[in-house]
């Protein structure tokens, strides 16, 4: 065997992380050094035996060979939490395509001193009744039972909770919480907004007392290293949080929960561009845990894992005794058109708000974008302008031009409507700010809230404002796709959507997936008690599957028309995608080394009819921050081929050029 080298982190803090030192394998331990073992290494000038961590293996030396010292020996057989995440953070290296420091500064927690005033970390206070909490229902009682069985037989599954808004899922993770937290283990509970962090925390603190803690961004590096010392010393066994939860140092780790796992929030929009489902199922499989995936609108990737067998599917199809689901009205907003009515409320909604005023009941008011003028459409017909090869929208760009990002097709913004020669075509959008004028003028005695990026920067106002909305501060509340997303306001009857279009037509192909789970998602939020629900959703498009399907309240139907669009174009999850993503601040150079890329690739899969390879073009923001982006895309049913094309790069170097690469995407380029 050949020689083989260690790159070993002797302080294996995130402040240390840069700092790794090469030393050379005895072929004695050879076969029992592994990434994340932790060694025994001669440091420093003395050469006094420090322990250390392999973060790396290679068969290259870096430096001089005489010049490196061997490792002494192994220090510990016992897998250590620090083990486990310096394997994570490899798994993340190898299949996203980052460096392994930028993998390792993901997962390992910052330390920081902590201030006096941060002795206790600031929690924000959620207002919620803390009632006795219910009894499970025969329907999730032999779901935690059958969870039960399985995690003391050590069976440890990846579970697909799909359940209908409202179906009561929390009761079921908190039931398979108390299951693991009696063996002695932890558990993590991923979500994908700040904005449900409270009152998440006040429905497992109802169950756990102060043995939850909590980790988001909106905490202090000093905060969240409190918490994760509390979950490290075995002070808490229930961590909630958004996606960086997910690197908790729990060292008996027991089960991971997903909720609303469909959420695009558990992708990382930067490198690493890991996807928090799939870290989390390497996470359960190194440490023997298991993992539930929870969701009123599986993800098309998790549903078809879980039809091939792969994930064991639960459903839950009824909500508690006397609580039913809304009904839900289509309005085509082409119709008002054609009545005289040019607002951004149809008259249906703005009957049904009246009702509900009335009633002293409230409204959420959902956007299904925060404004901007992304795609084309016709407001007479109703036509969105696509590409003729992509079947996705064409975006909308300020030089007059249309494209689209994924074969770079282009032609100039439509004077008139090709189906119907409407003058009536342009760019579509609108925001809350605009929406929120709107209902005053015709309802100015109400009183609005509104919830988006702009109302939400300064820590604790997400939670002012749902405090505001849960105690009738308000009739009205506005927002975008954060008031959707697990909210329970239980006088909340009547849910409107504006805009459903936007999300249906954005030049992505998980377009219909995203358009259905956000407007099933936001009907959810309407009728959670005895009070009967009602939702209004306003289109151009009411014969799209994936409005028509919301209609229906069929995830089943939604999910066989969008495979067969999947199988038909060769998306995710029928087949997997890779984006390559090349920036420069030079354009003309950034153009130029994309083409060679592109070539090289294309020449070493020449004749592969299993790979095919898409662009370069223009990423659908060309620059940001005066950084030009290109892109690749390519597509293959081999996922090993596409981890194989990331490889031919890991040695790429081009003065002024960054790769980044991202496997079955789900955000837009």
């Amino acid at each position: 065997m050949s020689q083989r080298y260690a790159d070993i982190i002797i302080d294996i803090s995130h402040e240390a992380i840069d700092k790794a030192f090469q030393y050379i394998i005895p072929d004695e331990l050879n076969e029992a050094v592994t990434i994340g073992s932790q060694v025994e290494v001669p440091f420093g000038r003395y050469n006094k035996t420090r322990k250390g961590y392999v973060i790396d293996i290679t068969d290259k030396a870096s430096y001089d060979i005489d010049k490196l010292k061997s490792i002494a020996g192994i220090s510990d057989k016992s897998i250590r939490i620090e083990g486990n995440l310096i394997r994570l953070a490899s798994f993340i290296h190898k299949t996203y395509g980052s460096t392994m420091i930028n993998a390792l500064k993901t997962v390992m927690p910052v330390k920081e001193k902590i201030r006096k005033t941060e002795q206790r970390v600031s929690e924000e206070e959620f207002e919620l009744k803390n009632d006795p909490p219910e009894s499970l229902n025969d329907e999730q009682l032999s779901l935690v039972e059958e969870f039960k069985s399985d995690y003391q037989n050590e069976d440890y599954k990846t579970y697909l909770l799909a359940g209908i808004t409202g179906s009561g899922k929390t009761e079921v993770y908190i039931g398979c919480i108390k299951e693991v937290i009696k063996k002695g283990a932890q558990a993590i509970v991923l979500i994908p907004e700040i904005a449900l962090t409270y009152q998440n925390v006040a429905r497992f603190k109802q169950h756990f007392g102060n043995r939850v803690a909590v980790i988001n961004s909106k905490q202090s590096k000093g905060e969240r290293f409190l918490e994760f010392e509390r979950v490290r010393n075995h002070e808490a066994d229930v961590i909630i949080g958004p996606r960086s939860a997910l690197f908790a140092p729990c060292d008996k780790l027991g089960l991971i929960i997903i909720d609303e796992e469909h959420d695009i929030a558990y992708k990382s929009d930067q490198s690493p561009k890991y996807h928090a489902r799939e870290v989390a199922k390497e996470r359960a499989r190194l440490e023997n845990a298991s993992i539930i995936l929870g969701s009123a609108t599986p993800s098309v990737e998790s549903y078809s894992q879980a039809k091939l067998g792969h994930y064991k599917l639960w459903k839950l199809d009824k909500r508690p005794e006397g609580v039913s689901l809304p009904d839900i009205s289509i309005v085509d907003m082409r119709d008002e058109l054609h009545l005289g009515n040019r607002s951004i409320i149809s008259n249906e909604l703005k009957e049904a708000m009246a009702v509900c005023l009335e009633k002293n009941e409230q409204i959420m008011l959902f956007i299904n974008r925060r404004g901007f003028n992304s795609f084309v459409s016709c407001r007479e017909c109703g036509e969105v302008i696509k590409c003729p090869k992509c079947d996705v929208a064409l975006s909308l760009h300020n030089n007059g031009f249309m494209m689209c990002h994924y074969c770079g097709h282009i032609e100039r913004v439509h004077k008139e409507c090709p189906k119907c020669k409407s003058k009536m075509i342009g760019g579509f959008g609108t925001g809350t700010q605009k929406v929120e004028e709107e209902i005053k003028k015709i309802f100015p005695a109400i009183k609005t809230l509104r919830m988006d990026k702009d109302t939400t920067t300064k820590k604790g106002s997400q939670s002012n404002i749902i405090n505001q909305f849960l105690n009738h501060k308000a009739e009205v509340l506005i927002g975008t796709q954060m008031i959707v997303k697990g909210h329970d306001f239980s006088n909340v009857t009547l849910v409107g959507v504006l805009l459903a279009d936007i999300s249906l037509f954005s030049n992505d192909y998980m377009a219909g997936e995203r358009t259905f789970d956000l407007l099933t998602q936001a009907a959810g939020r309407a009728g959670r008690s005895e009070k009967k629900g009602k939702v209004v959703i306003q289109t151009y498009q009411p014969e799209h599957y994936a409005i028509a399907t919301v209609k229906k309240q069929s995830y089943e139907d939604f999910f066989d028309m969008e495979i067969s669009y999947r199988s038909l174009l060769k998306y995710p999850p029928v087949y997997n995608m890779m984006v390559m993503m090349l920036t420069s601040e030079d354009y003309d150079r950034l153009n130029e080394e994309t083409k060679s890329c592109a070539k090289l690739i294309k020449d070493a899969f020449t004749g592969d009819k299993k790979i095919r390879i898409i662009g370069p073009a223009d990423a659908s923001i060309v620059k940001i921050n005066d950084i030009y982006r290109k892109v690749i895309y390519i597509k293959s049913d081999d996922l090993e081929k596409l981890r194989g094309i990331r490889e031919m790069f890991d040695e790429y170097e081009a003065e002024g050029i960054s790769i980044m690469f991202d496997v079955n995407p789900v955000n837009s380029y």
